[in-house]
């Protein structure tokens, strides 16, 4: 009997050439990756593999299911600008917040978002110098743009941006502690990270969300008047280990 790792996720991102669409090549990367992911498992044992697409792309998605993938689940990228003189709003009554820069800062940014994220879908565990390699390594990662939130001298929030050539800014993360959401907390990061990103020179700001969030993220996020640029769709599928 085979045996499911629940433990394991892998996941794969491909495109074809728009010049070089319709011969066979989607499939053909497709089929290579599955088999390069399913070496990467132990004999006998199945996990998910996971890839998407945009909402768009109907000749990939056609793709997916005919080699069996089921839809799991959709992500918006959503967008607003940011004019030149954009403001934070206030800080709910007992949280203080401040930007980051130190590696303890850093610490506390991961330290907070792997404990806000443990209920979100397709979470895994990181070392703290994994999180610190993986961030580090993004294009425009800068730890002065981390917003910190505490109560006290307990951190309760935070939200972690990415500066961008092009004038377009990105929230990587924003997560609350349980006990404090829904008390304005995450609206007061990411306008404050708005705010930042806005004396940066950047004219925009994007980020990703999980549409079936169970926080409240979607309604945050048009709250504070962000709209939906493109939808991208979940797929997957068990692999099993040769």
């Amino acid at each position: 009997m085979l045996s499911l790792d629940a433990s394991v996720q892998i996941f794969g991102m491909g495109t074809v050439h728009p010049e070089h669409t319709g011969r066979g090549l989607g499939s053909a990367l497709l089929l290579e990756t599955e088999r390069r992911a399913a070496l990467r498992l132990p004999p006998e044992v199945s996990a998910p593999f996971r890839t998407s697409a945009s909402s768009t792309a109907a000749a990939a998605l056609e793709l997916f299911v005919e080699r069996g993938y089921v839809h799991v689940r959709s992500f918006w990228h959503m967008q607003r600008g940011l004019p030149a003189d954009d403001a934070p709003v206030d800080v709910p009554d007992g949280i203080t917040m401040r930007l980051g820069a130190s590696e303890g800062d850093e610490l506390i940014a991961y330290q907070v978002l792997d404990e806000a994220f443990r209920d979100h879908f397709g979470y895994e565990p990181s070392e703290q110098q994994e999180w610190l390699q993986e961030f580090r390594g993004m294009p425009g990662y800068d730890p002065s743009l981390i917003v910190l939130a505490f109560e006290g001298a307990d951190p309760v929030g935070v939200s972690v941006s990415m500066a961008a050539d092009d004038g377009v800014g990105w929230v990587g993360d924003l997560g609350v502690l349980g006990p404090w959401r829904r008390r304005g907390v995450g609206r007061a990061l990411l306008r404050r990270s708005f705010a930042e990103l806005a004396a940066r020179g950047h004219h925009e700001v994007r980020l990703g969300v999980d549409t079936e969030n169970t926080t409240g993220a979607t309604h945050l996020y048009g709250g504070v008047g962000m709209t939906v640029r493109r939808r991208y769709d979940l797929y997957e599928k068990l692999l099993t280990g040769a």
